[in-house]
This record gives C-alpha cells, structure tokens and sequence, in this order.
C-alpha cells in the first residue's frame, strides 16, 4: 500500500467540517466504532466558530488544523463544499468524504468520496445513518458508483463481516480500475463486491479479474440490465454478477465464509411443510441442480426420516423440526457426506414459537456443520427472521445465514459461477467501426474467406449448428452459438482451441462434430484478427460433421469498407 493509499484507508487523523448538528453525530459514530486516533471539528456556523464539538478540541477553520488531515469529512453543500475542497488539497489533505454528494465532480482537487465511508478494520465509520460495524480481521469490500446502493446492501448487510464500503470518487470506470486492485492486494479482504452500470475497458475488466485471481479472492458485480456482451465479459474476468442487493449481501455471505463453489451441485432440506417442492422449482429456474442421493445416503436417511417421508433432494424434513432426539442433526449431516458442495436448510416459521424452531434448526445446523465440515448454510424463507444477532449467532457456529429464497438462489448461482468460470487469456479482440455503414457479402464469397465448404439441402449427416458473432465497443465481439435442441452458448473471442472444444462440450456435440466446431471457430477469429477490427458481424448455419471438414449452408459477413475485409483466405 502506497503512503498516499494508506492515509486514505488507514486514517490517523480526521477533520470534520460542517455545522455542529452534522458533526457530532459523526464525532459519536467514531467512539462507538472505537477510533483510536485524532479527530479535529472544524465547525462552520458563525457563532460555533472554533468551539467544541461532542467535547472534542474544535479548530476555526481547515487553515488552522495543525497538520493536513489524512481524511476529512465535508458536510457542505454548493459553493461552500467547493472552497472547503480548494482549501483541503492546500492544506495537503488525502481525501474528502462528502455525504451531501450523490456523485463526484468533475476534476476534483483530491481524491472525493461521494455519500460516505466505513472502513470498519481501521474503526473508520464516516457514513451518516450507518449501523455501527464490529470490527474484523477480515470482511468483505464494496465499491459502489451510487452511494444509494451501498445504503440499501447496508440496511440488508445482517451483520455481514466487512473490510470496506467505499464510493468510487471520479468516473465510475477510471475510480473502479484504480481502486478495486489496491483492495484485492489488501490480506484483510475477502472478496470484493462492485456496484456500477459501467464496466469500462473490457482489457482493463480482464486484468481486473487475473489480479483477483493472483490473490485468490472472488469477484462479484451488482449490475443491472446487462446486455449478452457485458455478460460475456464479466464471466471473461471469471465475475459473476447478480441484479439486486439483496442477492449481493447473501452471496457475500457465502463468499466470505466458504469461497466460490467448485461444482452446481446442493443439497436442501426443507424444514416446514410443503417447502421441498418449492426449492426444487425455484432452484432449478435459477439453473442450480440437486445433486442425486448415494445408496448410502439413502439408507442411512430412512433410519431417521419418519415414516412416509422418501429420501430425496430436496428432502423435507419438516416432521423433524420439533424433535428432541438429535434426529435434524443427523439428517442435516447425512445431506452433506454426498456430492453436495454446499448443503441448505431452508426454516420458515410461523409467528408462535418461532425463537424456539430457530433454536433447533440453529442447533442442529452446528452439530452438523461440526460432524462433517462441509458448508452448511441455514436459510429464513421470511427475511425478517434473519436477523443480525441470529446471522452473527450462525456464523460464529460456521453456519451460513442467508435469507430470501429467491435471492439466496441467484446468490447461490453466482458463487458457482465464480467457482467454475477460467478467467484470463488475451484481452478481447475490439473492433474500429468505420464512418460508412458495414458492407454485407454471403454465399461462395462468404464461404471462401472462412475456408468452410457448401453444405448440400438436405444433408443431415452433421450436427447443425447456427453461429452468431456482433460486435460492441463495451465488450469487443460476442460469438453466440445454438443448436436447434435449444442448447446455447456464448464467449467472447479470442478463444484457445481449448475452449472452443468446450463450447462444443456444452452443445453437446459429439467429439469428431467438436473437432469440426474448433476449425470453424478458428476460421472466423483469425479472419476478425486479419481484418483488424473492421469486421461488425458474421453469420453462419453450420454442418460439423463427424470426422470431416465444417460445411455451411449459408454464411453471412458484414464489415466496414474502409478495410479490405473480404479477402480470399490463401490457398495453403
């Protein structure tokens, strides 16, 4: 960490400049968080002028602090915030937290934070209205281009571990960039979450996601309205990304106590009536699958299963849940000796007895998580019952607390993504899109530059597969490929010859088909690389035959003029 990192993100000293109504609260978050350091109040109404604040020494203004402050929290509007900000980089200031800004200005004398600050592992709590945060070795770190959504990941956060929760100061792209590598190198973070609409340069996204796995910390985004290309994107860098904050604050969750996950593999038990049914449902239109029971599993369930009660996943376990006898326990430890990477018992109680069915489902998690170690997480169907003093209670046991079936699901989605996604390789091939609008060629002429045959009507001896390559300037050129089964895939190019076998994996296509999908695929990525940017779209319906050469019905390309795009390929 830089000197000038380590003054912003370990202050050892603080200004807070504004009217005394606004500092003292502040002054009062900093004691309960326990600052250790200085705090200088600087307040700005004429006749507090140089007085106290909360008991605290106060100055007359930024001029007489008695050094430049590593931080200094400006709540000022306008005018007065502007030359409060002039007069802080002269001093020689670190940076500015301005709680009444929705965003940063432009060009900035010093680095601003817009909205507020916590850095709960350095007792920094700069962030008006925030719950107070205990304090970590390690925890979880949001950047966040809309002070509004970290506030509302906050109110969701139930005790949730965290490092840092910091505005992006600047334009969303440049601040995620030059931040969000200075927090993945910090030890004390465990995963990194970012909110933003803008995900920037897509080479600079992707050494973003090599650096997060040099440190071997996961990478998530808050996004919403992603378009296919930007999804690709984000799953180059080997991120995933979820639509809401309360989808963010349970994958954290699970980030932070166990990893990303390795496989799409759970299982669920469901701890009230009629609940099996719904996670199935649920879970399987969020792409999650449950893993199938081993013989052993099964057998060793319907000792303690009541009877009538099949041993499935998902498994109701609902008669259970009132039993005295360590039953739960076993059950819920038997779930996890599977295939399972991650286990999950999903409680909804009624309003009678509720602290007493938390009671027992939280017991027999532990004892569970305890037998086997293998994670383990305790779902409320109701949010509400989730509470911080439960999550925390859970956690302190291993077990984690997550709440929502639904955002549990999509969390759940994401964190197996992380886990299985191979981010790095060359940064995405970009295109230059000329002035004048792309020029299409098909047929023989299409054919030749891609070196692929002419499939004959009717011939059926090849797996048909359609191919669809645009491009973007926010993600360089998406390759879409689908087969009439309704399997489909996507990526970015380029692509090694090795995960362009995969895709052909994922359609389902036998090995000579895969064979044949690789050299097409190679076909159009060295004719997009030779073309130098001006290609916008190519178009084909292929054939991949097994053991032969890939054919095409029809093929479709269209590239900018300026460039001489569509060349014949050289006879070799």
């Amino acid at each position: 960490m830089t000197q000038r990192d380590s003054r912003i993100f370990a202050p050892r000293s603080i200004a807070l400049i504004g009217p005394v109504a606004e500092l003292a609260p502040v002054i009062e978050a900093q004691r309960a968080q326990g600052y250790p350091w200085t705090i200088w109040p600087v307040p700005t109404d004429a006749q507090d002028a140089g007085a106290a604040v909360a008991g605290v020494r106060g100055f007359a203004g930024i001029a007489a602090l008695p050094q430049a402050p590593d931080l200094a929290f400006v709540a000022l509007r306008d005018g007065a915030l502007g030359a409060a900000l002039a007069d802080l980089a002269a001093k020689g200031a670190g940076a500015a937290v301005c709680p009444h800004l929705a965003a940063a200005p432009e060009a900035p004398p010093l680095p601003v934070f817009p909205g507020g600050l916590l850095i709960p592992a350095e007792r920094v709590a700069l962030w008006p209205g925030a719950e107070e945060q205990a304090q970590m070795r390690r925890g979880v770190a949001l950047l966040c281009a809309a002070p509004e959504q970290a506030e509302r990941v906050l109110a969701r956060a139930r005790g949730l571990p965290l490092s840092y929760v910091l505005p992006m100061s600047g334009s969303g792209a440049t601040a995620l960039h030059s931040l969000a590598p200075r927090l993945l190198a910090d030890e004390r973070v465990t995963a990194l979450a970012v909110q933003t609409e803008t995900l920037g340069d897509p080479a600079a996204l992707v050494d973003l996601g090599r650096i997060a796995q040099q440190h071997g910390k996961a990478l998530i985004f808050l996004s919403t309205g992603l378009g296919p290309g930007r999804k690709a994107l984000l799953r180059r860098a080997g991120a995933a990304h979820v639509g809401g904050p309360k989808a963010l604050v349970e994958a954290l969750w699970i980030l932070h106590m166990v990893g990303p996950l390795p496989a799409n593999a759970l299982s669920a038990m469901a701890c009230a009536p009629g609940l099996a049914a719904q996670i199935d449902a649920v879970g399987r239109r969020s792409g999650l699958r449950f893993a199938a029971l081993s013989d052993l599993q099964r057998e060793a369930l319907s000792r303690d299963l009541q009877a009538g009660v099949a041993a499935s996943n998902p498994l109701d376990c609902a008669g259970l849940l009132n039993s005295e006898d360590g039953r739960l326990a076993r059950v819920f430890a038997e779930m996890m000796t599977g295939e399972a990477v991650l286990s999950l018992a999903v409680v909804r109680s009624g309003a009678r007895g509720a602290g007493g069915v938390w009671g027992r489902a939280g017991l027999a998690a532990a004892q569970a998580r305890q037998r086997i170690g293998m994670p383990l997480a305790l779902l409320a169907l109701n949010r509400a019952e989730m509470t911080r003093s439960r999550s925390e209670a859970l956690m302190q046991d291993g077990v984690i607390p997550l709440a929502g079936l639904k955002p549990a699901l999509e969390a759940l989605h994401a964190v197996i993504e992380i886990g299985t996604l191979r981010p790095g390789g060359e940064p995405p091939l970009m295109p230059r899109p000329g002035e004048e609008a792309p020029v299409t060629v098909d047929g023989p002429e299409a054919r030749a530059v891609l070196g692929v045959g002419a499939a004959q009507a009717g011939d059926e001896t090849g797996a048909a597969v359609t191919l669809d390559l645009r491009s973007g300037p926010s993600f360089g050129y998406l390759l879409r490929l689908s087969r009439p089964g309704g399997a489909r895939v996507s990526a970015l190019l380029p692509l090694s010859p090795r995960a362009r076998r995969d895709l052909g994996l994922e359609l389902g296509l036998e090995t000579g088909a895969q064979e044949a999908l690789v050299s097409a695929l190679g076909a159009v990525q060295d004719h997009v690389r030779a073309a130098g940017g001006a290609i916008a779209a190519v178009e084909a319906d292929l054939s991949l035959p097994e053991g032969g050469e890939p054919r095409a019905h029809a093929v479709r390309i269209s590239a900018w003029p300026e460039t001489d795009t569509t060349r014949r390929r050289s006879p070799e």
